[in-house]
């Protein structure tokens, strides 16, 4: 294996020297293509979003990444878990994560997953169609229920309001059906998009939720809980807000919005594990097309850059050569013509054997990944540094 000297002239923010120094220790021993999951950025990440926003219980997004190093790092943190399915449920439960420290969140939910979920212990649900609320009648108080309301396009990367969410509008029918089947009512959630940059857009739904929630009161249904949701940013290939200046806007809008007895969670994924995982790629072909160089790397779309089409996402990389960089071609490994990372990215003259180094994977990239074409599914090296 070459030797990995790691300089860019890209930014560095998420690996220092001394990391990047340690990333080439592993690759003496660990073939490539490997991610390097560092528990103690999961730790932190943590820490920094409590501080940011203290009135809201953080219950990180398993569906971001569910390997069981982040789970268990958040479990010994005191951290609580937005899940999706049973099947999650289950995965924290085999750890000692008590089902009341879950909100399953997914609105739409098949009749045998909500009956796994309710049998393993899950409390709250989401809902956001009168239709799915009939659903809840079959499971009496064993069931409560949040109403997702839909929240205003722009501002994320990822609109999730495109296919959840009740237009506010359709609030007050919903509400109605509920007492009218005699529903556990819980509260009321948003979520304002993945990635989202637009810090007004917090204050916008808090805004709408307190409507709501005296709407709700107005009908003799009190509200426990406001779900603000995550998407909270990081930074890629771009700069984006602290999460500081976020959740200052967001802790003096919920002062002023939202009644003090009412329990306010958040639901981070990406902020919490996002930087945590460094990919090592190593080049594994080469060649020239219409005057174009093409380099052919050992993880591509069906793997680890899954979040390149799921999530949107450009990552940052890092290489092992520091010449004149030229436009070029970045290509995984499988047969499928479809599998190209980057069209016209920017890359110094590489060798086949050459290393790439590509922060910032921790969201939404194993946790998609498939082993298309047999190839195998890029190993986790986990480390506390």
């Amino acid at each position: 294996m070459k030797a990995i000297t790691l300089k860019s002239r890209q930014s560095n923010r998420y690996l220092s020297a001394a990391d990047r120094a340690r990333v080439a220790e592993t690759a003496k021993t660990v073939a490539p293509p490997f991610m390097i999951l560092r528990t103690s950025v999961v730790t932190a990440n943590l820490a920094r979003l409590r501080a940011a926003i203290p009135r809201a219980e953080v219950f990180y997004a398993v569906k971001a990444n569910n390997h069981p190093a982040i789970l268990e790092t958040l479990h010994r943190h005191g951290c609580s878990f937005d899940i999706s399915s049973h099947r999650e449920l289950a995965t924290l439960a085999a750890m000692g994560v008590g089902p009341e420290a879950t909100i399953h969140s997914n609105p739409i939910k098949s009749i045998p997953e909500f009956d796994a979920a309710v049998e393993g212990g899950a409390r709250v649900f989401v809902a956001d169609n009168i239709f799915e609320l009939d659903k809840f009648a079959k499971y009496g108080d064993h069931a409560g229920v949040l109403l997702r309301f839909k929240t205003a396009y722009g501002g994320s990367v990822v609109n999730l309001s495109y296919k959840f969410g009740a237009d506010p509008a359709d609030i007050p029918a919903m509400l109605d059906r509920i007492k009218e089947l005699g529903l556990t009512f819980k509260g009321f959630c948003f979520h304002v998009g993945s990635q989202c940059t637009a810090i007004d857009k917090y204050t916008r739904c808090i805004e709408t939720a307190r409507e709501l929630i005296a709407l709700a009161a107005s009908k003799g249904l009190a509200t426990e809980i406001l779900d603000i949701g995550g998407g909270f940013p990081i930074p890629y290939t771009d700069e984006v807000p602290a999460i500081e200046a976020i959740g200052a806007e967001i802790s003096s809008a919920l002062k002023a919005q939202i009644a003090p007895d009412i329990k306010v969670v958040c639901e981070p994924g990406r902020f919490i594990c996002g930087d945590a995982m460094t990919l090592l790629s190593s080049v594994i072909g080469k060649t020239v097309r219409d005057g174009v160089t093409w380099y052919y790397i050992d993880d591509g779309l069906y793997g680890s850059f899954s979040g390149r089409l799921y999530d949107q996402c450009s990552y940052p990389i890092l290489t092992n050569r520091n010449t004149t960089w030229e436009k070029a071609v970045l290509a995984g490994p499988t047969c499928d013509s479809f599998d190209v990372i980057y069209n016209d990215c920017l890359l110094p003259p590489l060798s086949v054997g050459d290393l790439l180094i590509f922060p910032a994977m921790g969201a939404y990239c194993t946790v998609s990944a498939s082993d298309f074409n047999g190839l195998k599914l890029t190993k986790v090296v986990v480390v506390d540094w």
